[in-house]
Protein backbone atom coordinates (compact mmCIF):
# COMPACT_ATOMS: atom_id res chain seq x y z
CA UNK A 1 0.00 0.00 0.00
CA UNK A 2 1.48 3.82 -1.34
CA UNK A 3 1.80 6.49 1.49
CA UNK A 4 -1.22 7.93 -1.40
CA UNK A 5 -3.52 4.74 -0.75
CA UNK A 6 -3.05 5.09 2.74
CA UNK A 7 -3.59 8.78 3.22
CA UNK A 8 -6.83 8.46 0.80
CA UNK A 9 -7.85 5.86 3.72
CA UNK A 10 -7.36 8.09 6.11
CA UNK A 11 -9.27 10.51 4.74
CA UNK A 12 -12.15 7.70 3.55
CA UNK A 13 -12.41 6.58 7.71
CA UNK A 14 -12.13 10.03 8.84
CA UNK A 15 -15.58 10.84 6.40
CA UNK A 16 -17.23 7.52 7.71
CA UNK A 17 -17.05 8.51 11.20
CA UNK A 18 -17.88 11.68 10.87
CA UNK A 19 -21.37 10.00 8.60
CA UNK A 20 -20.00 12.10 5.59
CA UNK A 21 -20.71 9.39 3.34
CA UNK A 22 -23.10 10.70 0.86
CA UNK A 23 -20.60 12.97 -1.69
CA UNK A 24 -18.44 12.88 -4.26
CA UNK A 25 -15.44 13.46 -2.41
CA UNK A 26 -16.50 10.06 0.11
CA UNK A 27 -16.83 8.23 -3.23
CA UNK A 28 -13.46 9.20 -4.36
CA UNK A 29 -11.42 8.51 -1.07
CA UNK A 30 -13.49 4.99 -0.51
CA UNK A 31 -11.93 4.21 -4.15
CA UNK A 32 -8.70 5.59 -4.32
CA UNK A 33 -8.32 3.61 -0.61
CA UNK A 34 -9.35 0.59 -2.41
CA UNK A 35 -6.98 0.98 -5.45
CA UNK A 36 -9.69 1.77 -7.90
CA UNK A 37 -9.51 3.66 -10.50
CA UNK A 38 -10.37 7.54 -9.64
CA UNK A 39 -13.56 8.07 -10.26
CA UNK A 40 -13.08 11.86 -10.17
CA UNK A 41 -10.30 11.83 -13.07
CA UNK A 42 -9.11 15.49 -13.44
CA UNK A 43 -10.05 16.95 -16.89
CA UNK A 44 -6.42 17.74 -17.63
CA UNK A 45 -4.89 15.27 -19.73
CA UNK A 46 -0.95 15.85 -18.71
CA UNK A 47 -1.57 15.82 -15.25
CA UNK A 48 0.85 14.15 -13.05
CA UNK A 49 0.26 10.32 -11.99
CA UNK A 50 0.32 11.26 -7.83
CA UNK A 51 -3.15 12.95 -8.24
CA UNK A 52 -4.53 9.29 -9.38
CA UNK A 53 -3.93 5.56 -8.33
CA UNK A 54 -5.03 3.62 -11.86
Amino acid sequence: MTSETKNWAVVAAAMEAQGATNSQMYRRAKAMAEGKADPMPTSYPAAPHSISVA
